[in-house]
């Protein structure tokens, strides 16, 4: 029996030990599952954190390849030209993270002031020569009570056996004599001096060669095939579309901010002459003398036809002497050699005050720019080539905004265009130069070329990006500024 009770008790006891073991194995679990719980939401919260972060880094990636494919899409269309306007982004900036505003103050920009080109604006077909309707004038008309003579196939104007009572200054307007050759006869035998004036007139060739001529001729806006003659001023006058000379100086000649081009028109008589865009050459007895050219432009690029391309400015005295003579400040684009100064000895004795200075030259040629022997006497200054496209003409036309761009160059360029903070960007075919590479026709060549925006705009700012730097080439303004500051790309 004692045996028995032991080992009930014994049971007993371990029974209650091992309760006793569950119990607190019990009460070690729950706290440790409260504890796990606790710290498994807190991870589970991290991970959302992660997935948000992940999900925000991969929109903003998102964003930075549209805006590179965007960026890819520039020239197609105006740089600013999308949906969302740059003020609403700036607005949504501030709205999400005030902290993050950004002042206007920091945005780079940049000030562009006006430079001479656009105050003494290139030389071009659209701001030279005639425009509008003109009358013409036929054989021996009459017009503003002069009386012209009919010599051969010649219109004259004579004021020493007609027109006795005309003197003083005498003016022309919206007349296209073109029909006929004018020349002016008798100009060194009259008994007083005239002024004619002609102003937005065309003409084929016009003459007027004389030693003491007391007939002066004033040109505004005029355009002929050739000029041969003295005593005469010529502003903003177009030269050209023949075969022959542009304009052939004797003495006291004055051309300014003229346009000198395109002297590939077929001779259909095929005499196989060499073409300049101006010749001096002088008259026996005449010295050639008091001639000037300033901020002229010449476009002369060598294309084969029945006449040979010589030069664009062509200084050869040959049968007088050269004195008071300058070419400053002028484009020359073209010619076999572009410049000449030279001299022969078939009455010439000497150049006296006599320079070429200052003056660009394009690609256009067949050699260079310079023909390597010059005349004693003559003074040859800063002759460099153009190296950038160049923008002449700027106009408003039916709300739209045009402008006359030209590339002498022979390589293609890029022009870069900011008309009220839009960005337009063009692509310019090159020239062509050269012994053999030339276009066909005088028309293929990227001279004035009429690139429009459809935009009545305040301002427009052009640049050449061809090197991937910005270079001023044009700045025009409708609010009379004379600066302008954009923003920096």
């Amino acid at each position: 029996m004692e045996s028995k009770g032991k080992r009930d008790f014994s049971i007993r006891a371990k029974v209650a030990a091992f309760g006793g073991v569950a119990v607190i194995a019990l009460f070690v679990v729950l706290i440790y599952r409260s504890f796990h719980s606790d710290k498994v939401a807190h991870v589970s919260d991290i991970v959302t954190d992660m997935s948000v972060a992940d999900h925000e880094d991969e929109h903003e990636e998102t964003t930075k390849i549209s805006a590179t494919e965007q960026d890819e899409d520039i020239g197609k269309k105006p740089i600013l030209d999308t949906k969302e306007k740059p003020e609403d982004r700036n607005a949504n900036i501030i709205k999400e993270s005030p902290e993050k505003e950004v002042d206007n103050k920091d945005i780079p920009y940049k000030t562009f002031q006006k430079q001479n080109e656009d105050y003494e604006v290139i030389p071009d077909k659209y701001n030279c020569g005639v425009k509008g309707n003109l009358t013409k004038v036929g054989m021996s008309d009459t017009i503003n009570g002069v009386k012209l003579k009919e010599s051969g196939d010649i219109n004259s104007f004579d004021f020493c056996y007609i027109n006795k009572n005309i003197e003083g200054e005498t003016y022309f307007k919206d007349y296209d004599f073109s029909e006929h050759i004018v020349a002016v006869y008798n100009a060194d035998a009259m008994d007083r001096e005239i002024t004619l004036v002609f102003d937005n007139c065309k003409f084929s060739v016009f003459r007027s060669v004389a030693n003491l001529q007391k007939i002066k001729l004033v040109f505004h806006n005029c355009t002929f095939n050739s000029f041969f003659g003295c005593c005469a001023d010529f502003d903003h006058c177009k030269f050209g579309d023949s075969y022959t000379d542009g304009i052939v100086p004797f003495h006291d000649v004055s051309v300014k901010d003229c346009y000198i081009s395109n002297f590939s028109t077929r001779d259909d008589k095929g005499t196989g002459v060499h073409t300049d865009g101006t010749q001096l050459y002088g008259k026996e007895g005449m010295d050639a003398q008091n001639i000037r050219f300033e901020h002229c432009r010449f476009e002369v690029p060598c294309i084969p036809g029945t006449n040979e391309i010589n030069a664009c400015i062509m200084l050869q005295m040959e049968y007088s002497n050269g004195i008071d003579i300058s070419f400053n400040n002028c484009i020359c684009n073209g010619g076999g050699y572009t410049l000449y100064a030279l001299s022969k000895d078939k009455g010439f004795e000497y150049y006296e005050n006599v320079s070429i200075s200052n003056i660009a030259v394009g690609q256009s040629r067949k050699y260079g720019s310079l023909y390597p022997i010059a005349s004693e006497g003559v003074e040859i200054s800063n002759i460099y080539d153009i190296d950038s496209l160049y923008v002449a003409s700027v106009w408003k036309e039916n709300g739209k905004t045009h402008m006359s761009v030209t590339n002498d160059t022979l390589q293609s360029r890029k022009l870069v265009v900011n008309v009220d903070g839009v960005t337009y960007e063009y692509d310019i075919p090159p020239s062509k130069g050269g012994e053999t590479d030339h276009y066909e026709c005088f028309e293929e060549y990227p001279f004035d070329m009429d690139i429009c925006i459809d935009s009545d705009c305040r301002y427009i700012m052009c640049f050449d990006r061809t090197a991937g730097e910005d270079k001023q080439i044009r700045f025009e303004t409708w609010d009379g500024s004379e600066s302008i500051s954009i923003p920096c790309e």
